[in-house]
């Protein structure tokens, strides 16, 4: 065979073979090049914001308002974790669940899910990677009245206690993550809540303190939660001062039992719309 032919062989062989090399490493690169950046959501209903029917037609065929497995948790496609995932630019991964606890004590809004279970299903998922660029958590309201009868240094202690290994668990998964423990926004006005909102000026003023009191005792949770595992705590307080459930009609981020003319809201006693845009918001600029 003449030297030209040889020459032209050999090449075509190398480049085959380095073909067939950019191929395979095509195929078989490493998982985490190839996953997408995300936001993952841990929480309780506040972030959640399930559709009225959708809360109400679970609830009647589970016979509470979430499964212990998570396998049934609707949420919004406009709560603030996913709003705040668009603000970035990234993709939401959402496990938050109505009823949630740190400690699997039961809550008025469901069965005792725990953030455990919902870090479960996204490593189960593959939702928790190196990838992941950001990680909310936002809970804690649900195990102050659960647990009313304990003092409060002992459901702080206890709610750090269940949480900080879970954000362990994260930080393993996503060792990439930017973890924020979010507060809640601002929800009684000192020892007052207006739960009937009719517009204008037209509201109740009803004294519960212990709403106030639980509302300060989920913030020291959720402080003390984020000093203990050494990530970000996301004060939504200083922002949201004036913005609670007294609120007049065009600032309320927080619905009553029947509230017109603030914001579109999903479930009473919950963040409206408006203040779910507030919060992601604050999430994106954080």
């Amino acid at each position: 065979m003449p030297t030209s032919s040889l020459r032209s062989s050999s090449r075509l062989c190398v480049a085959f073979v380095l073909a067939l090399l950019l191929l395979v490493g095509v195929i078989f690169a490493p998982a985490s090049q190839a996953r997408t950046r995300n936001l993952v959501v841990f929480g309780d209903s506040v972030v959640a914001d399930p559709p009225v029917g959708e809360y109400l037609a679970r609830k009647v065929e589970r016979g509470s308002s979430n499964s212990t497995d998570g396998r049934f948790c609707p949420t919004s496609q406009s709560n603030f974790g996913v709003r705040a995932a668009t603000k970035l630019g990234l993709q939401a991964a959402d496990y938050s669940c109505s009823g949630a606890t740190a400690t699997g004590t039961r809550s008025f809004f469901g069965g005792g899910q725990t953030i455990g279970v919902q870090v479960d299903r996204a490593l189960a998922d593959g939702a928790l990677t190196p990838a992941t660029a950001r990680v909310v958590v936002s809970n804690g309201f649900n195990d102050t009245y659960s647990n009313a009868g304990l003092p409060g240094e002992e459901v702080r202690a206890r709610f750090v206690a269940s949480m900080a290994p879970q954000i362990g668990r994260i930080r393993a998964a996503a060792p990439n993550a930017r973890i924020q423990v979010v507060g809640y926004a601002t929800i009684a006005d000192g020892g007052y809540v207006c739960l009937f909102n009719a517009g204008g000026d037209l509201r109740d003023r009803t004294y519960a303190p212990q709403v106030g009191q639980w509302e300060q005792l989920a913030q020291d949770m959720q402080r003390d939660l984020a000093a203990a595992a050494g990530v970000e705590f996301l004060d939504l307080k200083p922002s949201t001062a004036d913005r609670g459930m007294c609120a007049p009609d065009h600032l309320r981020n927080w619905a009553g039992i029947v509230d017109v003319n603030a914001s579109p809201q999903n479930l009473p006693f919950h963040m409206n719309a408006r203040g779910h845009e507030h919060v992601a918001e604050v999430v994106a600029r954080s």
